[in-house]
């Protein structure tokens, strides 16, 4: 199958590999759609991301597509179900996954940096970070699912109530993206 691999520094190939084995907890999904944001520029660079990359990998966090099998174990998730991928795949053994703190996992494997994404024909993940997508929300849309999440999850960090004065500082390119975001009712009805 087709993907775009990450062979170096600066260094991106599209190549025909081989399809990835599918686990028993496993699902494998057809992409539809895979976003590409700072995270593969600074991995592309040769910078970490939430975790190391190590080349060859295929890059791809921000994801969705429609489940094209699904692994023995797997019983919420069946095969054509249009479904959005959280990339964080925590160990939920470490001191940080038990105290509530995955952020901090000490064990993280994240599709599409520790393990090939989206950016190929298919990808296999963790039906525990699958998540299905409802009718009326485009495949398109699920893909930004991930970003947006991380936007509201640090607005939800800062404790903002309404009548309260603030300053915020935030990039111009992600202040317009997450207000068109927001104007769309999908988002807000995920919220």
């Amino acid at each position: 199958m087709k993907a775009l691999v990450l062979e170096g520094v600066e260094k991106l190939e599209i190549e025909d590999i081989k399809p990835q084995e599918l686990k028993p907890n496993e699902v494998l999904i057809n992409t539809a759609y895979a976003g590409i944001c700072g995270t593969d520029h600074a991995l592309y660079a040769g910078l970490p991301g939430s975790a190391d990359a190590v080349p060859p990998i295929v890059l791809g966090h921000e994801n969705s597509g429609v489940v094209a099998e699904v692994g023995s174990e797997v019983t919420d998730l069946k095969v054509g179900d249009r479904v959005s991928v959280d990339p964080n795949i925590y160990c939920g053994q470490c001191e940080f996954c038990l105290t509530d703190r995955p952020e901090l996992c000490n064990n993280l494997s994240a599709i599409g940096v520790t393990r090939n994404g989206g950016l190929e024909q298919q990808f296999t993940a963790p039906a525990s970070v699958v998540y299905p997508v409802p009718d009326n929300v485009s495949l398109k849309a699920a893909a930004t699912v991930e970003p947006i999440s991380c936007a509201i999850h640090g607005v939800k960090l800062l404790k903002v109530t309404p009548y309260q004065k603030h300053w915020s500082l935030v990039m111009a390119s992600w202040a317009k993206s997450l207000l068109k975001c927001f104007k769309h009712t999908v988002f807000t009805k995920l919220i």
